[in-house]
Formats: structure tokens, C-alpha cells, sequence
């Protein structure tokens, strides 16, 4: 059973990521600005194709944003890594990107 709350606490952090407002969002998404705060405000569920529609808007994946609702999900949405890289610089976020990437082969070559 999904979570409507959850989905639309993370349909708002997306979209605060992104630096959008509700107006905004509802204009890519093709849906008005009221149907996104009743999302956000857990005052109304999604369908399927205005679920697809938000997601497509932030440009983001329907798994990122149903993350909190899943039993079983593949997304990195919600670790601490992914949370770290949302608010990057295209230039941070590949320096740290890289450095991770160097950290990685580190403990991989140690056996950790």
C-alpha cells in the first residue's frame, strides 16, 4: 500500500531540489498548481500517468520518487551519498564523483 504522505513529503523534496516551485512543476508536468499541493500535502494520491508526468518534470526516475513506498528497490534515492550529491556543482559533484570512484578501487585492491 503506498504511503501518500511519504510520496508527497518526496515529491516536494524533489522538487525543492530542483529549485522549482509548486507553479512551476505543474506547468512541466502539465497539471495545475493546486493538484501538486494536494500531493504535497497529502491531501490527495497519484495516478500512474501523473506520477510518470512529475517524474519526467523533475527528471528523476517514478522509483526515485516512490523510494519510501517500495518493499524492493534498486534506487540509491535515499542513501546518504545520493542526499550528499543532489545540491552539487556539475564540478563538485564530478570531483566527488572521481574521488569515491578512487576510494572504491582503494578497498576493492584491500580486500575491504
Amino acid at each position: 500500500m503506498t504511503d501518500h504522505l511519504v510520496l508527497g513529503q518526496r515529491i516536494g523534496y524533489l522538487r525543492r531540489q530542483k529549485g522549482l516551485s509548486q507553479e512551476e512543476l505543474a506547468e512541466r508536468a502539465n497539471l495545475s498548481r493546486e493538484f501538486i499541493s494536494t500531493i504535497e500535502n497529502n491531501k490527495t494520491g497519484l495516478g500512474v500517468n501523473s506520477l510518470v508526468d512529475i517524474a519526467n518534470s523533475l527528471g528523476v526516475s517514478a522509483d526515485d520518487i516512490l523510494v519510501d513506498c517500495l518493499e524492493h528497490s534498486a534506487s540509491t534515492a535515499d542513501s546518504e551519498l545520493h542526499r550528499l550529491l543532489l545540491d552539487c556543482t556539475e564540478t563538485e559533484e564530478y570531483i566527488l564523483t572521481q574521488t569515491v570512484k578512487a576510494l572504491k578501487a582503494i578497498l576493492s585492491s584491500r580486500g575491504i
